[in-house]
């Protein structure tokens, strides 16, 4: 019966780990919203990858992405 019961435990601990390993960092996330970004992003038009980055970030991603497409980075 203690085999069944730690078997089980060790099912859903490895469960759980897996589930949190495949969330998406913030750093993963940011740099995939700067890949997304190109000439028909705005301020009201995100990409989908960009809805989780905060307003903040993504109107930096948007400036830099505009300061690069001039040649001024």
């Amino acid at each position: 019966m203690r085999i069944r019961i730690g078997v089980v435990v060790l099912a859903v601990v490895l469960l759980i780990a897996a589930f949190i390993s495949n969330i998406p960092s913030r750093a993963e996330t940011e740099s995939a919203c700067r890949r997304a970004l190109d000439n028909t992003s705005t301020w009201a038009d995100r990409p989908d990858v960009c809805q989780e980055v905060s307003a903040e970030t993504y109107r930096t991603f948007l400036m830099m992405y505009d300061l690069r497409e001039e040649g001024l980075d």
